[in-house]
């Protein structure tokens, strides 16, 4: 990672009742993958070896926000499979998403979560990229 460039990662926050994550990152499509990050993290995902399945799925919704949110339930529901997403090419144009995933198999997840949500979700966008709060429903 260069120190002097931009960086994209997540942060755990507290929260109330469910768990939230800050996501950070110098462009939409990395400010996704931070947020991919993030989930497998409070999820506890380890990952196995072996060949990884290739999938490809396409999202459509009404701004950015939800693309968000459906790309992470997305990912929510290859975890439940027992899938975790080794890399992933994520195009982002307008309100569209393309996706291409490296699934591998998961050995352990220690926790559970039904949803990302939309619980006061917003893309801001900073002088040094963008940032998101995410709250995910446990």
């Amino acid at each position: 990672m260069d120190a002097k460039g931009p960086f994209s990662g997540f942060s755990e926050v507290p929260h109330t009742a469910d768990i939230a994550i800050d996501v950070y990152a110098p462009d939409l499509p990395g400010l996704f993958r931070a947020a991919a990050m993030g989930l497998y993290h409070i999820l506890g995902i380890r990952k196995g070896t072996g060949e990884p399945e290739s999938v490809h799925f396409s999202i459509e919704e009404i701004d950015e926000e939800s693309l968000l949110v459906s790309f992470l339930n997305e990912l929510l529901y290859y975890a439940n499979k027992g899938q975790v997403a080794e890399d992933s090419d994520i195009n982002i144009t307008g309100r569209s998403l393309e996706a291409d995933l490296n699934l591998l198999a998961t050995i352990a997840q220690e926790k559970e979560i039904k949803a990302a949500t939309f619980n006061n979700l917003k893309i801001a966008r900073k002088h040094d990229g963008l940032r998101a709060r995410i709250v995910f429903d446990i």
